[in-house]
């Protein structure tokens, strides 16, 4: 079974431990596509109906009916795990292994390879695009990369010059400051659009997966059910600790202080106000990597494709 523990086919590439270099392939079209791993989610577009998510092997997925039915999309250039699926209107970026960055500007339909470097052994993990033109993608050993012209260029930096940890998930928060959740107990931000970057270290010194920003609050989720809550841009935590141990991985907003959280396990958690509950669904056992709510409903990707669960409790 394909398990996401400590999330070593998200986090980490296995060309992480050998050093060899390879060519990219096209993914391969298969009839249960929507059946494997699946890491990643996102809306495309104004439309509710129109989805994309992202996993191993390179496979890209696409619903036009709001996750009823997926489709494979062929002609992916590249052949390994995408980790995270980001969209601006109807331009669509997935990044993964290989330091793989591949872009749709037609809803998902067309894919374009944009960047790609086996041979420097770092996956890509996360990415946040604030318009069409400009965004971020972040990965392992610290690395970040930016954009200006909708990744035609990129951009290459270290978020920091000492830190080399891996970093995991990066959002915008409405203050309109970014904010990275990383490994090792550390957490950065940026309080000049990107420019520079400050790294913080938490009270919890394990991994952060994944980071939401609410209204007044950013929230940090990751290793054995840890989350960490900050309303002050990280100067102080307060930390909440899950009733079960289980790794989260991913997120989505249920409104503007609620927050639906998956991981491990079939772990299913709604953050409110400095409070995690568990969350009435689907009890599997499989291990969730991304969550997205479409209506009344939430689609959960992971171990074996996608589930669908009414998030009416």
């Amino acid at each position: 079974m394909k398990k996401l523990y400590l999330k070593v086919l998200i986090c980490f590439s296995l060309s992480l431990f050998f050093n060899v270099s390879w060519s990219q392939q096209r993914a391969e079209v298969l009839p249960l596509a929507d059946k494997s791993l699946m890491l990643s989610i996102t809306k495309v577009g104004d439309s509710n109906n129109s989805l994309i998510m992202v996993g191993e092997r390179g496979h890209v997925l696409k619903s036009e009916n709001g996750g009823q039915r997926w489709r494979q999309i062929e002609n992916i250039p590249v052949n390994i795990a995408l980790t995270k699926v980001v969209s601006v209107n109807n331009h669509v970026w997935a990044v993964g292994h290989d330091a793989t960055i591949i872009h749709s500007s037609d809803a998902g339909e067309n894919w374009a390879l944009q960047f790609y470097d086996a041979e420097r052994e770092v996956p890509f993990l996360s990415a946040y695009f604030i318009s069409e033109t400009t965004g971020y993608v972040i990965g392992a050993y610290g690395t970040i990369f930016s954009t200006t012209d909708g990744g035609k260029s990129w951009k290459e930096d270290l978020i920091d010059e000492e830190l080399d940890y891996h970093l995991n998930d990066i959002t915008r928060g409405p203050d309109g400051h970014f904010y990275i959740a990383a490994e090792a107990g550390y957490f950065f931000r940026s309080m000049d659009q990107g420019n520079t970057w400050e790294a913080i270290e938490l009270p919890y010194m394990g991994s952060m997966f994944g980071v939401v920003a609410l209204q007044n609050s950013i929230v940090l989720y990751g290793l054995r059910g840890n989350v960490l809550v900050t309303e002050d841009q990280g100067e102080n935590w307060v930390e909440i600790k899950a009733e079960n141990p289980n790794n989260l991985f991913g997120s989505t907003k249920l409104s503007d202080n609620r927050v639906l959280i998956v991981g491990a396990n079939g772990a299913l958690l709604v953050y409110t106000n400095l409070s995690l509950n568990p969350f009435k669904g689907i009890d599997s056992g499989d291990d969730y990597a991304d969550v997205l709510v479409v209506g009344e409903q939430a689609i959960l990707v992971g171990e074996t494709g996608y589930k669908i669960q009414s998030i009416q409790q």
